[in-house]
């Protein structure tokens, strides 16, 4: 008996042995079989479509595997970073209770812990006397505190000179004249020099002003004249121009001007004369902005002459005439803050 070929009886047993390779079946494959099929009609196979469209496909699986593992490396960094990345105190900690934590008070004394976290809730003899003190209503009468005196305003004073004839150095009348009543009515002003001559005219005044005037270093200057440059016949031209000699020489020192109209006369022919001059007297303060105190309307009646009561001579001031002066300039001058 030959011997077989050991090639021909290996392919042999390959052959008769051949093994079918079928995929093996999971345990859940029967399970499956009663879902919804995607080829099953009506609603089971649309929602089995639906959720077959959800599944993720090849491409997105490799999408989300690499999102992943960027959300692992970047946690992996974070947690070597210093600071409060790696503060596991931090972690937790909600930046709403931080914001309502109360400021500390660097000039408060510090407490102890022991103190704060005591259980012994009977409070200290301190505080109990604090409370008592604070609930018992005080004993005997209330004293109230003492009140700030009034601030009293301070009221600038201005000094005076009262430049003039008789009709201010008060010749023919019993009581003080007008300069002196002017001092005794207004708070705000306060005569240093009466600088009234008897018999001066115009002229006279403009001589002696350095002497009777600005030696006293006045802040005010009061000028009535003219009557006796009336009297003596002396023009109305020359007078005004003495009296604006005055004024420039007073207002070249900053002395502040007041100008008076001369006192009416007892006699009517003088009416005119004297009504004309101080229209001159208006007019020449006018140019230079000075205030004009018209005493002449406040002594004279209706005809231009003297009230009888306001003149001891016809011609110079009674007590009450030089009072009159003084209300009528201190009426002026008040509400201009003299």
């Amino acid at each position: 008996m030959a011997h077989p070929n050991p090639k021909v009886i290996q392919a042999k047993r390959q052959m008769a042995h051949q093994v079918r390779r079928r995929p093996v079946k999971p345990a859940s494959s029967g399970l499956a079989s009663l879902l919804p099929n995607t080829s099953d009609p009506g609603i089971y196979g649309a929602g089995a479509r639906f959720v077959a469209r959800l599944k993720p496909g090849p491409g997105r699986r490799r999408g989300l595997l690499v999102v992943l593992a960027v959300l692992v490396a970047a946690g992996a960094l974070a947690a070597g970073l210093p600071g409060r990345w790696n503060d596991p105190t931090s972690a937790g900690a909600s930046p709403d209770l931080a914001a309502n934590v109360a400021p500390v008070d660097p000039t408060a004394s510090s407490t102890p812990s022991s103190a704060m976290t005591s259980p012994d809730p009977t409070p200290s003899a301190s505080a109990t006397a604090t409370a008592t003190a604070s609930a018992t209503p005080a004993m005997g009468p209330t004293i109230n505190p003492t009140p700030a005196p009034p601030t009293k305003l301070v009221v600038p004073i201005y000094t005076f000179v009262a430049l003039g004839d008789s009709l201010t150095s008060g010749y023919g009348d019993p009581g003080p004249a007008w300069p002196v009543r002017l001092d005794a009515e207004d708070a705000n002003l306060r005569l240093v020099h009466n600088s009234g001559v008897v018999g001066d005219r115009t002229a006279d005044m403009w001589y002696r002003i350095n002497k009777d005037v600005f030696a006293y270093n006045p802040n005010v200057l009061f000028i009535l004249g003219g009557t006796n440059d009336l009297g003596r016949g002396y023009g109305e031209s020359a007078t005004i121009s003495n009296l604006k000699a005055i004024i420039l020489a007073a207002r070249a020192r900053s002395i502040r001007i007041f100008m008076m109209t001369i006192p009416p006369d007892s006699y009517p022919s003088m009416a005119s004369k004297i009504d004309s001059l101080n229209a001159a007297i208006i007019h020449l303060a006018n140019i230079y902005r000075i205030v004009v105190i018209d005493i002449h309307a406040t002594l004279s009646t209706s005809s231009g002459v003297f009230v009888p009561a306001y003149t001891v001579d016809g011609l110079h001031f009674s007590a009450a005439g030089a009072q009159v002066v003084a209300n009528t300039i201190y009426a002026r001058i008040h509400r201009l803050g003299y």
